[in-house]
């Protein structure tokens, strides 16, 4: 295999000072403030309430309990509902709303998955997890829309504040909510509140590689820039994903242009 091209986030340039060489490396090593929650009364507003008995599993592939109230947001092209449960969907309308208050329209592609979802997924797929173990058979795994120029910008900078932080390094589409439940008590199902945006994605990162999981970004999820200049095509996949559509850093990026955007305000 070819050398993965150097993402440059720290420079190579002996000139480069002292000062200069501990602020990249504050980036790269960061944390964030704690993600939280933003509790707004559940509407039907894009989407629908439904009541419906449904098995929630940990990672061991052991039944944890059962959820019957949720909120269902369309289907997918293969007619499964897009659903997750009325105490996630609380914090995901809020950011919902936020974000299009922003100009930029969110929208919930997977949410919870019965075995019988996740059976159908595992035999099309071979890189998707054994039916009983996939996270989104937890009840608060979520996948989103990251492919425009603005949704994952926009996630990056914001989604902790609802509660929902990244936890697969080569799945930028893949959001989890681990706040800290204002207005509602934790249920026993729910994973506990992380400390960071950046616990389970580090801010340095290399997918298949250092702290980055064990495979790379997939071709067909790559940011593409012309000529090939994207980080994600220069490295094959062997990427950061917290580089943004237009190539850059986003938590640098965002220093600049939105100082303290990761403490929790």
């Amino acid at each position: 295999m070819s050398q993965i091209p150097n993402l440059n986030l720290l420079s190579n340039n002996i000139n480069t000072s002292q000062e200069e060489t501990s602020r990249r490396l504050s980036v790269l090593n960061r944390s964030s403030g704690q993600p939280t929650g933003v509790y707004e009364p559940l509407t039907t507003n894009g989407g629908e309430l439904i009541t419906r008995p449904l098995t929630v599993y940990n990672k061991r592939g052991q039944e944890t309990g059962v959820l019957t109230e949720w909120k269902k947001y369309g289907v997918t092209a293969s007619g499964e509902d897009i659903i997750i449960p009325i105490e996630i969907a609380i914090y995901l309308d809020s950011m919902f709303k936020h974000a299009a208050s922003d100009g930029v329209i969110l929208q919930l592609n997977s949410g919870f998955r019965t075995m019988q979802y996740q059976t159908n997924l595992a035999k099309k797929h071979e890189l998707v997890s054994k039916p009983g173990t996939s996270l989104h058979q937890r009840g608060y795994a979520i996948d989103l829309n990251t492919g425009g120029a603005k949704e994952y910008e926009w996630l990056v900078r914001n989604a902790y504040r609802f509660g929902f932080i990244r936890t697969v390094p080569s799945e930028r589409w893949h959001w989890e909510y681990r706040g800290t439940w204002p207005g509602q008590t934790r249920p026993k199902w729910a994973a506990p509140p992380a400390s960071s945006m950046f616990e389970f994605v580090p801010a340095n990162h290399t997918c298949g590689g250092e702290a980055g999981g064990r495979f790379p970004l997939k071709s067909s999820r790559w940011y593409t820039l012309p000529n090939g200049t994207h980080p994600d095509q220069q490295t094959n996949g062997y990427t950061n994903t917290w580089v943004g559509p237009d190539g850059s850093y986003l938590p640098e990026k965002f220093d600049v242009d939105f100082p303290g955007w990761d403490a929790v305000r």
